[in-house]
């Protein structure tokens, strides 16, 4: 009997050191990333524009270039490819350039995932909100889910907290990875490289 007893305690003691250590791991996990999430927002809070070189992956296509934003919804990207592409948001309207061939394509910005993106104060407040979808050693992931079918994903550095880039659906419908590197903040933008030019002016 006493045998049966002294392996009961034992037993009992494993049992509670065991729940100690989930509940110990589960209040640090829950603390550090919520000390992680009040720094990544603070971090949103201080950048006012990016400047990047990027690498865009949409439908097996590969495409590199460099852009720069200014928060809020201000956009422009030169692409490194043989139609010469920019894009330029003003805020109202994205336009898609064809240098080479003096073609502007128009958009209506709020339609696009880039006004969510680029609306730093939206995504300050859906942050604070919400808890990341996904983390890893090197990325913290935010879905933003914007109806029954389209979603956005935006990444964020784990360690510098800088964005890493967006996963959306482009206007025709395509799976896109927008991918960013050598990121600069806070350098001075001349706002009129968001100016949208006319078609005749190209």
């Amino acid at each position: 009997m006493w045998e049966k007893e002294k392996f009961f305690k034992l037993y009992l003691k494993k049992k509670l050191f065991f729940a100690r250590t989930i509940l110990i791991y589960f209040f640090l996990t829950n603390s550090s990333f919520a000390d992680l999430k009040l720094e990544l927002i603070k971090k949103l809070e201080k950048v006012d524009t990016l400047s990047f070189s990027f690498e865009q992956h949409v439908s097996g296509k590969v495409e590199t270039g460099n852009c720069k934003i200014q928060y809020p919804k201000l956009i422009r990207c030169d692409y490194n490819d043989a139609y010469e592409k920019r894009l330029i948001s003003n805020g109202k309207t994205l336009a898609i350039i064809q240098r080479r061939y003096k073609k502007i394509f128009y958009y209506n910005f709020k339609l696009t995932p880039l006004n969510f993106i680029l609306d730093k104060k939206y995504l300050l407040e859906f942050i604070k909100k919400k808890d990341y979808k996904n983390i890893n050693k090197s990325l913290i992931e935010y879905e933003i889910q914007i109806d029954n079918k389209k979603k956005i994903k935006i990444l964020f550095d784990k360690n510098s907290l800088n964005l890493r880039g967006w996963k959306t659906v482009d206007i025709y419908g395509n799976q896109v990875e927008f991918l960013v590197s050598h990121l600069k903040l806070n350098l001075p933008l001349d706002k009129k490289i968001f100016k949208i030019p006319l078609e005749s002016n190209l």
